[in-house]
C-alpha cells in the first residue's frame, strides 16, 4: 500500500530537483513565485514522508489512551496529507481546487471524520437573537441597531470506550438531533484505503502534469542538440542559456562571456580549441544523461523500500596507516596528479600554486606541454581564462598518457 505512494512521491520530487529548480524553461510552467523559490516544496516532500509511517500502519492499539493518541495522531496525518495534495494542485497549475476536491468521497469522508472528531468536537454557530445593541455607522457616524448575536451549540462529541482496534469509534451529540447520542464507527482499513485511493489518484493527476512539462522540455533538449551539430556557437550559448542554464555552473568558467571570448581565440592556441571541445562534449554528454533522467522518472519499476530496512548494515573495519606510508601510496599513483590538479583548481593564490605545481613540475620534467602550461598559468593566475583553459590542457595531457 505504501510503497506505490512512496514511488509516486519520489517520482514527483525527482522532477523538482531536477528539472523545475534548476531550469527556468521548467519552473516557468508552474507557479514559480516568490514562496515557491524558497523551495518550502522541500519541506512539504519531507513532511509528506514523515507521515506516511502514521497513516498506513498496521499496527492497532486495544489499551483506551494508546488508541485515543493513535487516533488523533492518525486522522490529523490524514487531513495534512490533504492540505498538501491541495497546495501541489496549485503549485502545479492543475485546476483542481478545494471545492472540488470536497466532490471526492476520498477527501471529503476522511476530512468530514476528522473535523467533527478532531477539528471541532464542539461546534458552535453564531445566530441573531431579539436583543439589540448600538453600533456607530463606520461612513456617517450615526448610532444603529442591530441584533446582538450569540453562539449556539451545534454538535458535540466524545470518544467511545467500546471500539474495537480495527475500529474508530466516538459519539455524536447534534442540535438537530435534539442532542440524543449517535453512535459512528469507521473502519481503520477503510479509511486507510480511501486515503491510498485519494493519493494515488492525485500524485497520478500531478504526474501526467509534470510528465507533459518534460515532454515539452525534452523538445527543447532536442533542438539544443541539432544546433550543436551545426556548430552555431552563438545559437548554442542562447539556447543553453534559455533551456540548459544549470550547464553553465558546471564549470569554473563556462559562463557565456568567458566562452565566447574562448571561441574567438581558437585559432591562436590549442589551449583555447581544447576548452571549447571540453564545453561541446560535456554538454553533449549531459543532454543525452538528462534526456534518458527524464524518460526514467516515468518508466522506472516501482522500489519497495520497506524490503531494505531488513538488510542489516555491514561491519566496516578501519584501517589506520602512517602518513609517510600514505604519502608514498599516493605520489606512485596517476590519481595524486589529479588531486594536485584538484588543488589547482580550487586554490588560485601564489603560495598554494608554487607548492603544488612544484609537485607537478617534478613529476612531468620531461613534459613540455605540461611545463609550458604551468608557466602559462604562473604567469596569468588572476586571469580566469588564461589560468583554467591552461589547467584544462594539462588535464587533458595526464589524461591521455597510458
Amino acid at each position: 500500500m505504501k510503497s506505490i505512494i512512496e514511488d509516486k512521491l519520489d517520482r514527483i520530487a525527482d522532477v523538482w530537483n531536477n528539472f523545475i529548480w534548476d531550469y527556468k524553461f521548467c519552473s516557468s510552467k508552474i507557479k514559480f513565485n516568490q514562496d515557491a523559490k524558497t523551495n518550502y516544496f522541500g519541506d512539504i516532500l519531507g513532511y509528506f514522508n514523515d507521515t506516511l509511517d502514521i497513516v498506513f500502519t498496521k499496527k492497532r492499539y486495544t489499551n483506551y489512551v494508546d488508541k485515543f493518541s493513535f487516533t488523533i495522531s492518525f486522522l490529523q496525518a490524514i487531513y495534512i496529507q490533504q492540505d498538501f495534495i491541495q497546495e501541489m494542485l496549485e503549485i502545479f497549475k492543475i485546476s483542481i481546487d478545494k471545492g472540488k476536491l470536497k466532490e471526492d468521497l476520498t477527501y471529503s469522508k476522511n476530512r468530514e471524520l476528522r473535523n467533527e472528531l478532531i477539528g471541532h468536537p464542539i461546534r458552535k454557530i453564531e445566530t441573531p437573537t431579539k436583543l439589540l445593541i448600538e453600533i456607530e455607522c463606520d461612513s456617517c457616524g450615526k448610532l444603529l441597531s442591530r441584533p446582538k448575536n450569540e453562539k449556539v451549540l451545534l454538535s458535540s462529541t466524545v470518544f467511545s470506550y467500546q471500539a474495537s482496534e480495527d475500529e474508530i469509534q466516538y459519539l455524536l451529540y447534534q442540535k438537530s438531533n435534539n442532542f440524543q447520542s449517535e453512535i459512528k464507527t469507521y473502519s481503520i482499513d477503510d479509511i486507510q484505503d480511501r486515503h491510498r485511493e485519494f493519493l494515488e489518484k492525485y500524485f497520478e493527476i500531478i504526474l501526467e502534469r509534470l510528465k507533459s512539462i518534460l515532454d515539452e522540455y525534452i523538445s527543447k533538449l532536442d533542438d539544443l542538440e541539432n544546433v550543436i551539430e551545426n556548430h552555431d556557437f552563438t545559437t548554442v550559448l542562447k539556447l543553453v542559456d534559455l533551456y540548459y542554464e544549470a550547464f553553465f555552473q558546471s564549470d569554473y568558467i563556462f559562463n557565456k562571456d568567458s566562452l565566447e571570448e574562448i571561441y574567438k581565440r581558437m585559432d591562436e592556441h590549442n589551449r583555447y580549441k581544447l576548452y571549447i571541445d571540453k564545453f561541446y562534449n560535456g554538454l553533449r554528454t549531459e543532454l543525452a544523461d538528462k534526456k534518458i533522467s527524464a524518460k526514467n522518472i516515468f518508466e522506472r519499476k516501482v522500489v519497495d523500500k520497506s524490503a531494505y530496512k531488513s538488510i542489516p548494515f555491514p561491519n566496516l573495519e578501519t584501517i589506520f596507516t602512517s602518513n609517510e606510508e600514505a604519502n608514498i601510496f599516493a605520489e606512485d599513483t596517476k590519481e595524486f596528479n589529479h588531486y594536485l590538479l584538484g588543488k589547482l583548481a580550487r586554490k588560485r593564490n601564489l603560495d598554494d600554486f608554487e607548492f603544488f605545481g612544484s609537485v607537478l613540475k617534478n613529476n612531468y620534467q620531461d613534459n613540455n606541454i605540461v611545463l609550458d602550461e604551468l608557466a602559462h598559468m604562473e604567469r596569468n593566475i588572476s586571469n580566469e581564462i588564461e589560468y583554467y583553459t591552461s589547467l584544462n590542457m594539462i588535464c587533458m595531457e595526464l589524461n591521455s598518457e597510458k
